[in-house]
């Protein structure tokens, strides 16, 4: 690493101890980061050693870290959190960020992971276990069915195999679930919410996937964006918001041809296809539009259901009240050519905490980043568990150049069921 680099690593670690310079440090790392992101592993190093306390800052570097740095870090932010008896919150910074972006990193030191707890009691605490397969699989056995286990420790080592999204290693988990289950919860509910926070769905004994595993992200115009000021920290640079490399096209926001069944004024499209990605699980339909009601969603009903005919056109459905007066009457999104762009693998998985809006979290296919529990809504025609199509983050633009929010900035989700070609839109927010 060259010289200006370590000075550059040592005038942020020296801001850090000053009050006040929150803002320096962010943007200090941020340029450090974009410039030589071969720095940024030692820039981890010194802060989880000098100032265990980590922030923002550091959260934000880590995406720019070349991936095959991620192996020497985890093992040098495993050793900080062993020193210090799981009290180095830059280190479970690492680990964190490692699950989401580098989770093979971690297989290796499973058992350690779950003796130190990481980011304990978390949502992320066991997201290390995604893609481990059945590598840890007689670890967690052993834990799981161990007479001298804590009750605590059973369940998590349940919960960690079920992150696996191993099916065989599912079934098995569910064999067991009545033994780890909580008494104030209903047994079925309580698993089937656990499920459902993985992907999966459980009917008749057959586990069902409720996600795709192909993953795409889309691609805004650079114009799309208003110039609505903002830390710098939050500028549209992290690596989500410019994969270069095209899929499709499609066309978001503007105004759709149907009519809100809720409160009777025009649809409002969230995005059109003219080519649907063939392994998002959509068939017999030429084409496919998205649409939903932004005034009524969320403030008035949701979920909000739609069919969709062969001809292109979208019916509510589902709705029987009479129609209402919206609270918050508002437009469209602003329309635009968007591109649809396969997702690498580093991005596959995200995190709505995690990204603090800095990532484009704007999704199709793959695994929702749910912001409250997994809520997959019921098909109103044939009442099945629909599937995970696309997400949609707050921050757009809107047709007279606001932002627009879901909720307290939120996302929105659509789900699909493709029996009855219907689709069904919420949003959650903290």
């Amino acid at each position: 690493m060259s010289q200006s680099a370590l000075e550059r690593i040592e005038s942020i670690v020296g801001k850090l101890k000053e009050k006040g310079n929150a803002e320096a440090t962010l943007t200090e790392t941020s340029e450090l980061s974009r410039s030589q992101p071969e720095a940024v592993k030692d820039l981890a190093v010194a802060v989880m050693r000098r100032f265990p306390r980590g922030g923002t800052f550091l959260d934000a570097a880590l995406s720019f870290m070349p991936q095959d740095h991620w192996p020497g870090l985890v093992q040098q932010a495993l050793d900080e959190l062993e020193i210090t008896n799981g009290k180095n919150k830059a280190a479970e910074t690492v680990i964190e960020y490692a699950s989401l972006q580098c989770p093979t990193a971690l297989h290796p030191h499973l058992d350690r992971i779950f003796k130190y707890r990481p980011n304990a009691n978390g949502y992320d605490e066991l997201y290390p276990w995604r893609e481990s397969g059945d590598t840890h699989f007689v670890y967690l056995r052993r834990i799981l069915d161990g007479n001298e286990s804590t009750d605590s420790d059973r369940r998590r080592a349940w919960q960690a195999m079920l992150e696996t999204r191993h099916t065989e290693i599912l079934q098995y988990a569910l064999a067991r679930a009545e033994t780890v289950a909580p008494d104030d919860w209903e047994l079925e509910a309580w698993v089937k919410a656990h499920l459902h926070l993985v992907g999966f769905d459980c009917e008749r004994e057959t586990l069902r996937r409720l996600c795709s595993d192909a993953t795409f992200h889309i691609q805004f115009p650079n114009d799309f964006f208003g110039s609505h000021s903002r830390p710098s920290w939050l500028a549209k640079v992290h690596p989500t918001w410019c994969i270069s490399i095209s899929e499709i096209s499609a066309v978001f926001g503007g105004m759709s041809p149907g009519t809100c069944s809720v409160c009777g004024h025009s649809l409002h499209r969230l995005v059109a296809f003219n080519a649907v990605p063939p392994e998002l699980g959509i068939t017999g339909l030429p084409q496919l539009e998205i649409v939903t009601c932004l005034s009524c969603l969320g403030w008035e009903r949701q979920p909000l259901f739609y069919a969709h005919q062969l001809d292109g056109s979208v019916v509510n459905i589902g709705y029987e009240g009479a129609q209402v007066t919206p609270q918050f009457p508002v437009g469209p999104l602003r329309q635009c050519e968007v591109n649809i762009v396969r997702t690498p693998a580093r991005w596959l998985r995200q995190s709505w905490g995690s990204s603090n809006g800095r990532e484009n979290l704007n999704r199709i296919g793959g695994e929702p980043t749910w912001i409250q529990d997994a809520e997959f809504p019921h098909c109103p025609t044939c009442s099945k568990v629909m599937t995970f199509l696309l997400q949609l983050d707050s921050d757009l633009t809107t047709a007279d150049g606001d932002e627009w929010l879901w909720g307290s900035g939120g996302i929105a989700y659509a789900c699909w069921c493709n029996d009855c070609k219907v689709s069904g839109l919420l949003w959650q927010c903290t």
